[in-house]
């Protein structure tokens, strides 16, 4: 029974590494989604800052001025397109990473199950063979002090 349990717990063991594995995924692809979104701000602010420019442009008569602003935010409006595209793909795999760290979740703690049931058992067991182990001496110990006083007392008898 220990070597089953000392093999349920290294699979116990593996299952949690496993968990901590799609854990860590987890967690690289949140950040990703993070850092996209971070981008797609940063590009909103570019945006706001081409127009900012181009009102600036436009009040002092400059086109040059003024082209230049609009094509940097035609360019941060294209970025942001890409970019959300990119959030999109990302959220779609941060989804599934978690959906794989929930099952894999799952499995862990059917596996921590697993092995409490087992190691309760092994007690359970290990104290009915240690009770038996003490009614068999308790037995013995009877017998041997009854064989014991029937002697005396067939030894009295005969002596007598």
């Amino acid at each position: 029974m220990h070597a089953r349990l000392a093999g349920l717990k290294r699979l116990m063991s593996l299952y949690g590494d496993i968990e901590e594995m799609h854990s860590s995924g987890l967690q690289r692809a949140m950040r990703a989604v993070h850092e996209a979104e971070q981008a797609i701000g940063a590009e909103e602010e570019r945006a706001r800052s081409s127009n900012s420019r181009g009102r600036d442009a436009l009040v002092a008569g400059d086109a040059l001025g003024l082209a230049a602003a609009r094509t940097q935010r035609e360019i941060a409006e294209w970025r942001q397109e890409r970019l959300r595209q990119l959030r999109l793909e990302r959220e779609m795999l941060k989804d599934e990473v978690r959906k794989q760290y929930l099952a894999s979740r799952m499995q862990s703690e059917q596996m921590k199950y697993v092995v409490d049931n087992a190691a309760a058992q092994a007690e359970v067991e290990a104290g009915r063979k240690t009770q038996a182990a003490l009614d068999d001496r308790f037995l013995a110990r009877r017998r041997w002090s009854d064989a014991r006083d029937q002697l005396l007392i067939t030894s009295e008898i005969s002596s007598s």
